[in-house]
Parts: structure tokens; C-alpha cells; sequence
């Protein structure tokens, strides 16, 4: 009998690690693909072979030189870093509010705020595109933070409420009897607790920014702020050819920022969720 059950976990655990390289594969497998074509020469790409005959950087130079990556990449730096610290401005005191101030219809404020999370962000995008053109905000980077919110704001603010709803109700008390004002406690007491949140809603919003493909699209033009992923979609759409070794350089390099933010910023996601749920 226990070799009976021996024999039923070890197919367990085979079948278990074949589904999971399975997955692994489908996962690595696109990406080793675009990795092997950007040291391609252009007439290697649709060779079978995996294996260049040569390795090529002539994709990487032309990448920033030719296609002077570079300055889109530095606007979708600025895109996220701006949407990041305005997101973060926003909604960390109206979070704290929601979640620690007693007041009338404040569940239903609450909620109409995270409820435009469902509401789908391109029918906005011709009000705020003729709004963005009267006001003077279109083409600049002000006006893409500005429109970054309508969904980093909302988010923002539900993930921050839940953290600050779950803190002790005596806290500001405390403080105050230290001879803190309201304020006071709110940024010395409150804001430092919730580091690891506001690391991760951070991260989220620059994330959103960086990625952003709707937004910079409309709201920018040839001129103006475009963004690491407008420029990935003029190199597929803006020439009779695609340089498809130049686009695998260009989607690997817009994809380093996020990843290297996102380990940093690792730790404090996994606190963040783990609080969450």
C-alpha cells in the first residue's frame, strides 16, 4: 500500500513539473525569440534558424541614432515619473480621509471614485483631446500626468484607503497628545507607516505611465512628448517595411526600466498585497 502512494505522488510530481515547464516555456520562449533577432542581421530574421551566423549591433546603433530611441525613452521616464508623484499627492490624503474620517455619503463618494476604474477610458479620449487643445495642455507633459490620473488616482486611492482603514483608530490621538497638530500627525505618524504602500502605488502609477499607449498617442504629436511606446508603434505602422531586428531592440530595451523598478520595488509590493488580502 505505501508503495502504492509512493508510485501516485511521484506521477503527481511529474506531471506537476511538466505542466510547469510547459508554462515556463510558452512564458521564456517569445522573449528568447526577440532577444536571438536583435543581434540579427536583417536578412537573418526569417531564417529558421535560432542561431545567428553572426552576431550583429549594427539594429542596436541604428536604434539610437537613426531612430534617436533615446529621447523616447527619456519621455516615458518623465511621462512616469510625473504621473507617479502626482497620483501619489493626490491620493494619499484623500485616501486617508476616506479611510479615517467619519462624513455624509462617504461610502458613496468612495465608491463612484473607484467605480470609474470600469468605465472605459477611451470614450474620454475625444473630450479630453478638445479640452487638452483649448486649454493648452495638449502636447505637453503636463497634460499627460494630468490625464494619467483618471486611472491612477482612483487605483491609488483604493489600494491606500484599505491600509490606512486597517490602522489602529488611537494613533492620531497618540500623536496628539505629543503636542501634534491633525496635520502633523497625518505626515509623521500615518505616512510613514504606509512606506511600503506608497512604494508599490508608486511603482503602479509609474508603471501606467511608462506604458501608457492610448493617452501619449492622442495627446501627443510628432513634435511633442511621445512616448517609448509610440515610438514602438511608429517603427511597425510608419514605413513600408518593418526593420523587425530594430523592433525586438526597442521592445527589450522599453521593457529594462520597468523591470529594474520593479525588483527594487518588490519587497514592498509583496507587503502591500499580503496587508491587502
Amino acid at each position: 500500500m505505501t508503495g502504492h502512494y509512493t508510485r501516485i505522488g511521484l506521477t503527481e510530481r511529474i506531471v506537476s513539473f511538466a505542466v510547469l515547464f510547459l508554462i515556463l516555456a510558452l512564458i521564456l520562449i517569445p522573449y528568447a525569440y526577440i532577444i536571438v533577432t536583435a543581434f540579427k542581421e536583417p536578412g537573418e530574421v526569417f531564417e529558421t534558424s535560432w542561431v545567428p551566423e553572426q552576431l550583429s549591433f549594427q539594429a542596436w546603433t541604428d536604434v539610437f541614432t537613426i531612430f534617436e530611441f533615446h529621447k523616447f525613452l527619456l519621455n516615458s521616464l518623465i511621462a512616469g515619473l510625473g504621473s507617479a508623484i502626482l497620483a501619489v499627492i493626490i491620493s494619499l490624503p484623500g485616501a486617508y480621509i476616506f479611510a479615517r474620517k467619519n462624513f455624509k455619503f462617504r461610502e458613496t463618494f468612495f465608491y463612484l471614485i473607484v467605480g470609474t476604474l470600469v468605465f472605459p477610458f477611451i470614450l474620454l479620449i475625444v473630450p479630453i483631446t478638445i479640452t487638452w487643445i483649448k486649454i493648452g495642455l495638449f502636447n505637453t507633459f503636463t497634460g499627460l500626468w494630468l490625464a494619467f490620473q483618471i486611472f491612477a488616482v482612483p487605483y491609488c486611492v483604493w489600494i491606500l484607503r484599505g491600509f490606512f482603514a486597517q490602522l489602529s483608530p488611537h494613533l492620531e490621538e497618540a500623536a496628539m497628545v505629543y503636542g501634534c497638530t491633525q496635520f502633523q500627525a497625518f505626515y509623521k505618524v500615518m505616512v510613514p507607516l504606509a512606506k511600503p504602500v506608497v512604494i508599490s502605488v508608486l511603482f503602479l502609477s509609474f508603471l501606467y505611465g511608462w506604458s501608457d499607449f492610448l493617452f501619449s498617442n492622442m495627446l501627443t504629436t510628432g513634435g511633442g512628448p511621445q512616448t517609448a511606446s509610440i515610438a514602438i508603434y511608429i517603427a511597425t505602422a510608419g514605413g513600408e517595411r518593418i526593420e523587425w531586428e530594430m523592433l525586438a531592440v526597442m521592445t527589450l530595451v522599453a521593457g529594462v526600466p520597468p523591470t529594474v523598478v520593479y525588483m527594487m520595488a518588490q519587497k514592498y509590493l509583496s507587503q502591500t498585497f499580503a496587508t491587502a488580502t
